[in-house]
């Protein structure tokens, strides 16, 4: 003979399975992340001031050069394309490190060099998050998530990894060893709030020339008629191999206008 639940017990039953699906739903933060990717506007208009600072640091056998540089520009997306505008200050201030070059191959032109080095690809980094980070996630394996909280709100941080496997073939050509440490925190939809990519490897050119490398990545997100954009880049990168040792930093910082 079947007896039949009770009222309190139906009622717990109920709040079981209303708490456990919920808890599921919520749970999977890297289905929610690639949702919210998916639904971003990346041709959306937008204005704002990009400043940018680069600092290299080289070592070559016995020769060692640093070189900084700081560069500003503002930038307009529109039905039209994109739009990039220098200061007429800056611009007057490359024309004199031009000339100063000319008649000095040694003479330290920054500004220069850090315009030439923040082109458009290293600006996309910026403007379009959302195709690097998808392809990212393409190959990043989810170790684990957390629900905590971002600035003091609710939020959810993902720990992916990178192997060397998960690169293409190309990405892999020369390559000996590879890990990327993959962190982003997310939302209550998915929207990235922030990321920081910690990686190294190592490899070796023509089966003679060992090298490594490394990077440290940072960055700060924000939404901007429905179109996601980087404000905020600390990026940290070196190399070594063949007598060379190279370090990179790179500051950056997006203000809407």
């Amino acid at each position: 003979m079947h007896k039949s639940f009770s009222s309190k017990k139906l009622s717990t039953f109920f709040l079981f399975t209303i708490l456990f699906f919920s808890h599921r739903s919520f749970a999977d933060g890297l289905s929610d992340l690639k949702q919210a990717l998916n639904g971003f506007a990346q041709s959306a208009a937008f204005t704002a001031k990009i400043t940018a600072s680069i600092k290299n640091h080289n070592e070559e056998d016995d020769e060692i050069t640093t070189k900084t540089g700081e560069t500003e520009f503002s930038v307009e997306q529109n039905q039209t394309g994109l739009e990039i505008r220098y200061p007429m200050a800056i611009l007057d201030t490359i024309d004199k490190e031009i000339e100063a070059k000319k008649h000095n191959p040694k003479a330290h032109t920054p500004r220069t060099e850090a315009m030439n080095r923040f082109n458009y690809q290293q600006m996309v980094i910026l403007l379009n998050p959302v195709q690097e980070m998808e392809e990212d996630l393409r190959k990043a394996k989810l170790i684990k998530e957390e629900n905590i909280l971002y600035q003091g709100k609710p939020a959810r941080l993902l720990h992916l990894r990178i192997d060397l496997e998960k690169l293409s073939q190309e990405e892999r050509k020369n390559l000996k060893k590879f890990k990327t440490d993959f962190k982003i925190w997310i939302d209550e939809k998915g929207v990235p709030l922030a990321s920081h990519s910690k990686g190294k490897g190592s490899g070796r050119f023509a089966l003679v020339i060992g090298f490594e490398f490394h990077f440290d990545v940072e960055k700060t997100y924000s939404v901007h008629n429905n179109r996601l954009l980087v404000t905020d880049l600390k990026s940290h990168s070196g190399s070594s191999g063949a007598g060379m040792n190279r370090n990179e930093t790179i500051e950056a910082k997006l203000l809407l206008l």
